[in-house]
């Protein structure tokens, strides 16, 4: 029985990174954005993921945090309480 164990445990493992993988490429396909039959510029495509990643970042959220920060600079330093 001990020896079906690790058996059971990769079989396990791979059963999951399939079904994984597969329900990830059925959620989110990939798709080429050029094909490769028709040539694209590299400013072309430079000026195309500048245009993304700002996309990207006015998503995302920003501003300023304000935390406090206490203790030292000095790694050694810490822990003591002086």
């Amino acid at each position: 029985m001990r020896s079906l164990v690790p058996l059971l445990a990769a079989f396990a493992a791979v059963l999951v990174s399939v079904v994984y993988c597969v329900l990830l490429t059925t959620l989110l396909p990939l798709e080429r954005a050029f094909p490769l039959t028709r040539r694209v510029e590299l400013d072309r495509l430079r000026a195309r993921d500048r245009a993304r990643h700002a996309r990207f970042l006015r998503g995302a959220v920003s501003g300023v945090v304000d935390f406090s920060v206490q203790g030292s600079f000095d790694p050694y330093f810490v822990g003591y309480d002086w």
